[in-house]
């Protein structure tokens, strides 16, 4: 049976976003790392059945130019694009329960003869990391870690260099069919809350070519996008693939989509009569889009005290269908939705317009997505006091003391330590607009921690001569951020070594733990070494070696960066408080290794700032 087409126009229509906060692929996202104390052993982050690095795969792929690589006796049939399961089965879309999809093969027909072993929206022209980025590691270990990544990690850094490997132009790596390896990037992009870049990769892949395993996350990447239209070329597929009554409800949306509104009516009586398998609240979300779609007379009212709680399918079909989610639910979606929420048209303006700060932490929107998010989302004549009016005298303020006073007053609004760092990022590009000035002096550390949290390397560079003249903390403070993201060297009397070290660990007050993540920076950037660092590095992060540590260095000591960037993942994730500094050393010390110094020296400065 060939597979429904696109109706594009009611695709738009249901489909997610808007102009203001539209996808571009920004190098600015991030992410944290830290531990309870410096000494503990931090548990294994790998996966159960690969608590190991994986063996060097014999005749890796090389990472083709044009045309795609021919299959051989080294990549066998993954080559093809026709081995699925690489990636687990998922929980039901619509119950949580583990499902096995099974069914006919969908790939019993010719398939369209599209190359699909090079995917990916960022071209190295566009800031993505080259074709061979994961061509040489072992794809079911890739896909193995990617399942193991639930939410944004700790690090914006990290979350942006986490996404900007996924999204990047490349090769798929070795023992996996593409199309898997393209749902475990959609799917942990999907996690990290980078729903756009989600899409983009399960879009560029054609239907004929999908894998069970993309069937799933392509499912579930138009649901968190609030995007019914991705449901629809293939429904019909997902319902003899599994038993999973979210394709049904897809069948019956679809068909209504469509104009067939026979067989979207039959379809939902025969779910109203099956409430063994789909809970009536489901059904009448489903009838809600038929009947904005055309179909009369089926849609019923929806009251959220019937669902005990918000599953992947409320969320995208309630937003789709305009109906309102209650706020106090979207928690039950996890960390990942405050990057669904911002760009979600459908979604109440009062909450996009809180999640913004969040998905700016997370690494999900840009400090000039953040800035115009707030602009637009706000009054258009706002308090002088609102997160508008800040802004706006931050900019454009009379005097540089009015100016001064405004960023003064944005970081005064996070009112825990992610919103702190959240602020930071509001202000930044404001901050970039200060003249460098004595008059600035007592904020200087905090001028410099906004331009690091953007990646302005060069504007806070320029703010060491006041910084040097503030007093001990601030002083301190600014040292400390600039010795690890601004690759200062010797100008202007800046000096990172022992001595300076321990006269900031003075000033600072540094307890034992914030010192240790200094030290690994340091470390893991190639500064603290030599003899003379040898006990104080000892005393804070004693060397140890685990599973996860072993295969991080492995992979940098190989060159495999796409590795990397997903091992880096694995060890910044929860808060800033639950990544050991141990973590952060060999983190930072493999990004250097592969060639992504820069990123290694702003999570480094992140760490200084949020750990």
């Amino acid at each position: 049976m060939p597979l429904p087409s696109h109706n594009r126009s009611i695709r738009r229509f249901f489909a997610a976003g808007v102009a203001v906060l539209a996808l571009v692929p920004a190098a600015a996202m991030t992410m944290q790392a830290t531990q309870d104390t410096p000494v503990s052993r931090p548990k294994s982050l790998l996966p159960d059945a690969l608590d190991a690095p994986p063996a060097p795969v014999a005749a890796p792929i090389a990472a083709p130019v044009a045309a795609p690589p021919a299959a051989d006796a080294a990549s066998g049939p993954a080559a093809t694009g026709e081995t699925p399961g690489a990636v687990p089965a998922l929980p039901s879309l619509l119950t949580g329960a583990p499902t096995n999809p099974s069914g006919p093969d969908p790939f019993a027909t010719a398939q369209s003869g599209g190359d699909i072993h090079i995917l990916g929206p960022l071209s190295v022209a566009m800031g993505g990391y080259g074709m061979d980025l994961f061509a040489t590691s072992n794809g079911p270990f890739l896909a193995a870690l990617a399942n193991r990544i639930a939410a944004p990690g700790a690090s914006r850094w990290g979350n942006i260099l986490l996404r900007r490997a996924l999204l990047s132009e490349s090769a798929a790596p070795v023992n996996i069919a593409p199309a898997d390896w393209a749902a475990a990037r959609a799917l942990l992009l999907m996690h990290i809350g980078e729903i756009d870049g989600a899409k983009a990769l399960v879009d560029a892949v054609p239907v004929d070519r999908y894998t069970p395993a993309l069937y799933r996350v392509a499912a579930q990447v138009a649901l968190a996008a609030a995007d019914i239209g991705g449901l629809c070329p293939i429904a019909s597929t997902g319902v003899a693939l599994s038993r999973d009554p979210l394709w049904k409800l897809a069948v019956g949306m679809c068909a209504a989509i469509q104009g067939d509104d026979i067989t979207s009516a039959r379809v939902f009586d025969d779910l109203r009569g099956d409430e063994e398998t789909v809970d009536g609240f489901d059904v009448r979300l489903g009838e809600r889009v038929a009947t904005i779609s055309g179909g009369a007379g089926r849609a019923t009212n929806i009251e959220w005290s019937e669902a005990p709680r918000l599953t992947p399918y409320r969320f995208g079909v309630a937003t789709a269908a305009g109906v309102a989610v209650p706020p106090e639910k979207l928690a039950e979606l996890g960390p990942a939705r405050f990057g669904w929420l911002v760009r979600a048209a459908g979604v109440a303006p009062e909450v996009r317009l809180v999640s913004l700060r969040p998905a700016a932490v997370a690494g999900s929107v840009s400090a000039s997505e953040l800035v115009s998010g707030i602009t637009a989302l706000s009054p258009a004549e706002p308090a002088e006091d609102s997160a508008a009016g800040h802004l706006r005298t931050a900019f454009a303020g009379g005097s540089e003391g009015d100016r001064r006073s405004a960023l003064m007053a944005i970081w005064a609004s996070g009112d825990a330590a992610d919103g702190r760092y959240g602020a930071l990022i509001e202000s930044a590009m404001a901050a970039a607009r200060l003249p460098v000035s004595a008059d600035s002096v007592a904020q200087s550390a905090d001028i410099i921690a906004a331009l690091l949290s953007i990646g302005d390397l060069d504007g806070a560079r320029r703010w060491w001569p006041v910084a040097d003249k503030a007093e001990g903390k601030v002083r301190a403070r600014a040292w400390a951020l600039l010795a690890t993201g601004a690759a200062m060297g010797s100008a202007s009397g800046f000096s990172v070594d022992l001595s300076a070290f321990k006269d900031w660990r003075s000033a600072a007050a540094a307890d034992p733990r914030h010192a240790a993540l200094l030290m690994a920076g340091l470390a893991g950037l190639g500064i603290a070494k030599g003899s003379e660092w040898d006990g104080v590095r000892a005393e804070l992060i004693p060397a140890s070696a685990t599973s996860w540590s072993r295969a991080i260095d492995a992979a940098a000591t190989a060159g495999r960066g796409g590795e990397v960037a997903i091992l880096a993942a694995t060890g910044m994730q929860g808060g800033w408080r639950d990544v050991p500094p141990l973590h952060l050393a060999h983190i930072v010390a493999a990004l250097v290794k592969v060639g992504r110094g820069e990123e290694a020296r702003l999570i480094a400065a992140e760490a200084m700032t949020r750990g």
